[in-house]
């Protein structure tokens, strides 16, 4: 289940706070709803509060809430720096939804981060929400006592929709967060004897990182020239220590997912995946770039088929036509940067033709506190460690 936080921003400290986390290098990518981003988007937001009149507290002795910093963090495993699905431009759409249905009227600015710490990775969005509603003139309830309660149940909601795991009752959020060494182990490691369950974990992460398989069958072999039995059984990767088994040990076949998260099934094809396109970049570039043409055809029919089963959706909604990554040295191939220019273009007409229309929720309030209501789209600006750059080359603003 994706986790949703809110607290009221009131004082200056929070306020700065929040500014910097949003406007610091460490964003993946930030956008902004019904208003543009740039580093002086606070400001945009403080005119529109006074526009309004809600630069001050709405009763004496009041504290005037003028943000509601809201984070949507997704679950490890359901993010694809652990080989799930959720994408940074999957977790920015997730989050377009939330905005459209909850907060329609409202200035946000979005900042997407991977969060890590000692247990792994995850997306988070963390949002900006100006208290002004642009469309009635009033400020938007920050949910009180009972709000929690509330965001929780909108959240389970947009999470079936998304075919994203729920949270079950007296059951941990996230398995990978539990997916390290026992304290029994640690005790062995820590007095520096030998622990062969560490060890095992070790031979593992050696055949990912040194031995760069490609496919499990690799790494199947990989690993048995080293004395480890890998197999797959119930869609999860058992691996036997042979040593241990000839010395009588029956503890020695392992659920890796148990031994460490980054072992699961997707997480060990990420892995492969990715020793592919290493491998790709040894060959010479004209094979390189014949191979990204492939790649990039198999990405356009696979999505024509969802745009298809997408018809009638709201074009704000409607799903983009998102281009494998492509290596900058590749984008100088003439024949390459026709075939993506085509493919975007092919993509927009269809968007076009299947989608449906986008209520204008603008008014004359809006246009007073000077402020361009965008429709529904987030506008993003993303680096190079989410997106090719040929998506803001070509112009391709959301609508």
């Amino acid at each position: 289940m994706t986790v949703i936080k809110q607290k009221s921003v009131s004082s200056d400290r929070y306020a700065k706070n929040v500014r910097k986390y949003i406007n610091g290098k460490d964003a993946l990518a930030r956008g902004g709803w019904n208003i543009e981003y740039s580093e002086r988007w606070f400001s945009k937001m403080d005119r529109t509060r006074k526009v309004f009149h809600h630069d001050e507290p709405s009763r004496a002795g009041a504290k005037n809430v003028i943000l509601l910093h809201q984070i949507l963090a997704f679950l490890p495993e359901e993010c694809s720096c652990n080989g799930g699905k959720m994408t940074p431009d999957a977790c920015l759409a997730y989050a377009e939804q939330w905005l459209a249905k909850h907060y329609p009227h409202q200035q946000v600015i979005l900042a997407l981060h991977e969060e890590s710490d000692k247990a792994g990775k995850r997306y988070a969005v963390h949002m900006a929400i100006n208290r002004t509603d642009l469309l009635t003139g009033k400020r938007c309830e920050t949910g009180g006592r009972h709000g929690k309660y509330e965001r929780a149940s909108w959240v389970r909601e947009l999470d079936k929709d998304w075919n994203l795991a729920q949270l079950e009752k007296g059951k941990k959020n996230s398995k990978i967060r539990d997916r390290q060494p026992r304290d029994t182990e640690k005790e062995i490691i820590g007095r520096g004897e030998y622990s062969y369950k560490n060890n095992l974990r070790e031979l593992i992460h050696l055949a990912i990182n040194e031995g760069h398989p490609k496919n499990m069958e690799q790494f199947k072999k990989l690993l048995a020239s080293w004395g480890v039995d890998i197999f797959i059984k119930n869609n999860r990767v058992y691996a036997t220590d042979l040593d241990i088994k000839e010395a009588g040990n029956p503890k020695c076949t392992f659920n890796l997912t148990r031994l460490d998260g980054r072992f699961a099934v997707k997480q060990l094809e990420a892995a492969f995946k990715n020793n592919v396109l290493e491998a790709e970049r040894a060959l010479p570039y004209e094979r390189r770039c014949e191979i990204y043409i492939q790649r990039l055809k198999k990405a356009y029919s696979a999505w024509v088929e969802q745009a298809k089963a997408s018809k009638g959706v709201a074009y704000n909604l409607f799903p983009k036509f998102i281009a494998p990554k492509c290596d900058e040295d590749l984008l100088e191939d003439p024949a390459v940067r026709d075939e993506l220019l085509a493919r975007r273009g092919y993509a927009r007409e269809i968007r076009n033709r299947y989608a449906g229309a986008v209520p204008d929720a603008g008014d004359d309030r809006v246009r007073a506190a000077g402020q361009a209501h965008s429709g529904s789209a987030v506008s993003r600006q993303m680096d190079d460690r989410v997106v090719d750059r040929g998506d803001f080359s070509r112009g391709d603003t959301p609508r």
